[in-house]
């Protein structure tokens, strides 16, 4: 019996003391949730695009190193001078802007994968650009004034990629900007030209060059033709 009665009397003095501490709780938990910065609280409700970007994640664009042969083709393409600003989205090992940047433009790679832009700046520094190329870890749309400023952008995206990028990209950069993409075309889009590059195995790669502003003409025109 003197068992039972010690045992609820541990009991009750145990819900006494939660009961106690419960208030003190609460008001941390408030404290905490209202020094927090509002991103904190509701990433999701800030940038649609951006959940989007992170939700659809590694799908969007594929690391498959371009062929030298493709890169050297785009360079031939573009004609790049001292005056011109690459943005390479998705920059990988930054084979694009080391080339970029030894045509004599400044060259910006933005790749979200950290070892990535670890080896594109080795291979920066070791092709003696590294005064010309400067690599981001970053997603890309987290940036739009490095964008803003480009004069070519260049992207390797999947069609998923491009769903949720272009109508971020649209009205970010600058009209008259050249756009590049290769492999897969740019949905809506009409290229001002598209080019054919085989590499050593005998693969074909098509190039598609773009001039901003893209989609509102090219899908107008599009419409009337139809």
């Amino acid at each position: 019996m003197y068992a039972r009665i010690r045992t609820w009397l541990i009991v009750i003095w145990a819900a006494r003391f939660a009961w106690t501490l419960l208030p003190m709780a609460l008001v941390a938990g408030a404290v905490l949730f209202l020094s927090s910065p509002p991103g904190a609280r509701a990433v999701r409700s800030l940038d649609p695009v951006l959940d989007s970007w992170r939700g659809v994640g590694r799908s969007l664009s594929v690391y498959e190193p371009s062929r030298m042969e493709v890169v050297d083709a785009v360079m031939e393409l573009l004609a790049l001078g001292d005056r011109d600003v690459l943005v390479d989205v998705g920059s990988g090992d930054g084979r694009f802007v080391v080339a970029a940047a030894r045509a004599g433009a400044t060259a910006i790679g933005v790749e979200r994968q950290a070892p990535l832009v670890a080896r594109a700046r080795d291979n920066a520094r070791m092709a003696g650009v590294g005064g010309r190329a400067a690599f981001l870890h970053a997603d890309v749309i987290t940036l739009p004034s490095v964008v803003s400023r480009a004069t070519v952008v260049t992207m390797f995206l999947t069609p998923a990629g491009f769903e949720v990028l272009i109508p971020w990209l649209e009205p970010v950069v600058r009209p008259g900007t050249r756009i590049v993409s290769h492999t897969w075309p740019v949905p809506g889009w009409r290229p001002h030209r598209v080019v054919l590059v085989d590499d050593a195995s005998g693969r074909s790669w098509p190039i598609y060059l773009y001039r901003a502003p893209a989609a509102d003409e090219y899908v107008r025109t599009a419409h009337q033709e139809s």
